[in-house]
């Protein structure tokens, strides 16, 4: 290993080397559908797919399995939904009815919204399991029965790490009642596959959950390394809450070996994502979330997975202030980094974050370019015009352009709802009343015509630049006066390519203007 190799293709090599004969490893990750899933839930999906793109690299056969936790309990109602739904308090998620009455359950947009979020994303290759469907078809029958023949040790590991252990009286099962369906229940292991159990509602029953599946379910510390057994799980990250001390990871691991004689899959901690400017992680119930849409509202989504490929264990914040413009700097510079054997950390986060390597390196626009174009120019055709006259693009083909404009849409994005004021830029109808200096005043003129000569805006910013040095002009006080005359403030976009943003007729006749 490299010091410059990628933490996705460490583990990668770990997985290889801890079970080298394998013949197809599996990759897991598993969120209960009970609330949006948001940008910071995304590090979990994202870190397990950059391991399992990681090994496809490296020839391996891999399985990306993504197991929905929505048998779990509807837990309390939401703010925002009729206090009326804590009468379905206790049934599984999927059972209980969906409040927006759009979906067959509570579960089920919010599964949706993930899948639409994983396809904005461009993740392929993604094999979905649910628990409930998986409890009702008996897949975990045999590994149930398990853990209620070794309930006293289950119970001897989780009581290490709690205030109140759980009495005697406990077992590792959660019974669904099979008259009200909620688990308000108690319940006793007999033998076998068989539990009695007492409901709230006054139900009383024996369960034989081999030849009636679905109403018995492990609770989640012993329901995660059972997992980990049925589909032989090679890696699942986690994050700080699962493996704080005393958190589920310190209890799954003794159980996945004692109990299912399962050894655990590498399991990194993966660290917290934020808001900038706001405290602590996102958090539905705090409010300070970003919706993977709100996101890829300002970021194309290879900038956006270029975020992810950091450190896993080092916490980052998702800007929407002008360090977006530094994001996508970063991500065009490892873009150059890959196609041209810059630094190969850069090259590789690049890389991983590509659905596909283009055949050549893209001819990319500087965000905050883009960013310039969205404010003059809202009609796609205009852009087009514009991005010819900056001289950005040389002999662009059409994926070029059709970078450039998608680009410049999300730049749009970031000026209407995020951007700093000193990003916003409003052209001057009428000509400022301003004097200048007449040398300064010439330049401009020549500028004009320069212009009205077809020159692109790289071009039209050396030619100010040199001509304002040769002339021994203050080159401070030169592009000041060019703000003045268009913006009406000393400072704005750079100024070459600016101009040709502009409508040639209009850009002409203000420069030609003297004071």
């Amino acid at each position: 290993m490299t010091e410059t190799q990628h933490w996705a293709d460490k583990y990668a090599e770990r997985i290889i080397e801890k079970k080298p004969n394998k013949e197809k490893y599996t990759i897991e990750t598993g969120i209960t559908p009970s609330g949006i899933v948001h940008a910071g839930n995304f590090r979990e999906i994202l870190t397990q797919n950059l391991v399992y793109k990681s090994l496809k690299q490296k020839g391996e056969k891999a399985t990306y399995l993504y197991f929905w936790d929505d048998y779990d309990r509807f837990r309390k109602v939401p703010k925002g939904i009729d206090q009326s739904w804590e009468q379905y308090i206790g049934l599984p998620v999927t059972e209980t009815p969906d409040p927006w009455d759009c979906h067959e359950s509570y579960a089920s947009p919010f599964k949706s919204k993930v899948k639409e979020d994983i396809k904005r994303f461009n993740l392929k290759e993604i094999t979905f399991k649910s628990a409930s469907e998986e409890y009702k078809k008996g897949t975990f029958t045999e590994l149930i029965k398990k853990a209620l023949q070794s309930q006293d040790r289950i119970r001897e590991i989780l009581n290490q790490y709690r205030e109140e252990p759980h009495g005697e009286e406990w077992i590792p099962i959660r019974v669904y009642c099979e008259e009200c369906g909620k688990d308000t229940t108690t319940a006793e292991y007999i033998s076998g596959y068989k539990l009695k159990y007492e409901c709230e509602c006054g139900e009383e029953s024996i369960l034989n959950f081999k030849n009636n599946p679905g109403n018995a379910k492990l609770p989640w510390r012993v329901d995660w390394p059972m997992r980990w057994t049925h589909y032989d799980v090679d890696f699942e990250s986690s994050g700080k809450e699962h493996q704080a001390s005393g958190g589920s990871v310190d209890t799954a691991v003794p159980i996945s070996k004692e109990i299912f004689n399962q050894e655990p899959p590498i399991q990194p901690m993966y660290e917290f994502v934020s808001r900038k400017g706001q405290k602590g992680k996102m958090s539905s119930s705090e409010g300070n979330v970003i919706k993977v849409e709100e996101l890829l509202e300002v970021y194309e989504p290879p900038v956006a997975k270029f975020m992810y490929t950091g450190k896993i264990n080092k916490a980052f914040h998702i800007p929407f202030d002008e360090e977006v413009i530094n994001i996508h700097k970063r991500f065009d510079r490892a873009e150059k980094a890959y196609f041209e054997d810059g630094d190969e950390n850069e090259a590789r986060q690049y890389e991983l974050s590509m659905d596909k390597i283009p055949e050549e390196k893209p001819q990319r626009i500087p965000y905050g370019f883009c960013s310039t174009i969205a404010q003059v120019a809202e009609d796609e055709e205009k852009r087009k015009k514009i991005l010819k006259r900056t001289g950005h693009l040389e002999n662009p083909n059409e994926k070029d352009i059709e970078r450039a404009l998608k680009r410049i849409e999300l730049a749009g994005n970031w000026i209407e709802e995020h951007a700093p004021d000193k990003y916003i830029y409003e052209v001057q109808e009428e000509p400022p009343e301003i004097d200048i200096d007449e040398e300064i005043a010439e330049l401009y003129e020549e500028t004009a015509e320069k212009i009205e000569k077809g020159l692109n805006g790289q071009e039209l910013q050396q030619f100010i630049y040199e001509t304002a040095k040769e002339r021994d002009l203050d080159l401070g006080k030169v592009f000041k006066t060019g703000y003045r005359l268009i913006l009406g403030q000393e400072q704005g976009p750079r100024l070459g390519p600016y101009l040709t943003t502009l409508e040639q007729e209009f850009i002409v006749k203000r420069l030609k203007r003297k004071n």
